[in-house]
């Protein structure tokens, strides 16, 4: 199911009031469910949106024993696409800012904008071709942020941090995590040793914690206002982190991807083209850990 967005959206960090300012109605009433993320300054006012007017929290049990995908990094894997999709199988989003579950359609919970996104788009077809059977999303991204205030010290370190804990006080664990980023530091000309130390510093936070899960590590650096010499840099950066060893895995080279409504973000075949990438990834990736059992006498 898909919804088409107003082209008017020409923001990263998907800011509430520029979208008043382009006329799309959203709502200004933080609910009092969030109260306990906004004093522990992770829902942020007028950066964060996720309304929850017209959606139903869903019972644990409706879950099952789904995989989790958090997904972090920048406004391409947020809400900030041309069309909303929502989910048509057993999809369900986690709401960090009030530790809730609900069925999965954009804008999702968690992440900033109120646009679209590829992941209702890659869950249904991961379902669909027997991944899973149910999927649950934890998106956490933030349009416009880059890869240093992900790492110890930055801002969205805590909020990485915040999101996993409430996802695990409801009795979940990640099993994969999502990194799409890279825009922000091509346009700031970050430096390939810079990004590649921040990601690392990132990584070993989420390590620390304990989170086991693989980490896939998308080739993302193509904005309209940044320069091909500096989206270089940050693509040979994201490529020298692959490390199976690691657990850090190749995602999607999705600056591969032209359809962009206003230079940057994805249009509606973009974001359909989004999630085929990360479904060949993630799919093809299952069934070569599903082989390495076989071969090991586990399966």
């Amino acid at each position: 199911m898909a919804c088409r967005r107003q082209r008017a959206h020409r923001s990263d960090r998907g800011y509430v009031l520029i979208f008043f300012n382009h006329g799309v109605i959203a709502s200004t009433m933080t609910p009092a469910g969030y109260q306990h993320a906004i004093d522990s300054g992770v829902y942020l006012k007028g950066v964060d949106t996720s309304d929850i007017t017209g959606r139903s929290p869903v019972d644990r049990d409706d879950i099952g024993d789904a995989p989790v995908f958090v997904v972090i990094g920048q406004s391409n894997g947020a809400n900030h696409g041309e069309m909303r999709f929502a989910a048509r199988h057993a999809v369900f989003n986690f709401n960090m800012f009030d530790g809730l579950c609900y069925r999965a359609s954009d804008p999702l919970l968690g992440a900033t904008g109120t646009g679209g996104s590829p992941w209702c788009l890659l869950a249904d077809a991961l379902i669909t071709d027997g991944f899973a059977s149910s999927i649950l999303l934890c998106p956490l991204s933030v349009g416009g942020s880059r890869v240093a205030e992900w790492a110890p010290g930055g801002t969205y370190n805590h909020r990485m941090i915040y999101g996993i804990g409430r996802l695990r006080e409801a009795g979940f664990e990640p099993s994969y995590v999502l990194w799409h980023q890279g825009e922000a530091d091509s346009l700031n000309r970050t430096s390939a040793e810079d990004y590649a130390d921040a990601f690392r510093a990132l990584v070993k936070s989420l390590r620390d914690l304990h989170v086991k899960a693989p980490i896939y590590v998308a080739t993302a650096s193509y904005g309209a206002r940044s320069i091909a010499p500096d989206q270089a840099v940050i693509r040979r950066a994201q490529q020298s982190l692959i490390s199976p060893d690691d657990g850090i895995q190749p995602g999607p080279d999705t600056d591969l991807i032209k359809d962009r409504f206003d230079g940057s973000h994805m249009g509606s075949a973009g974001l359909r083209e989004h999630a085929r990438m990360w479904h060949a990834c993630l799919y093809h990736a299952q069934g070569r850990n599903q082989q390495q059992l076989i071969n090991r006498g586990q399966l």
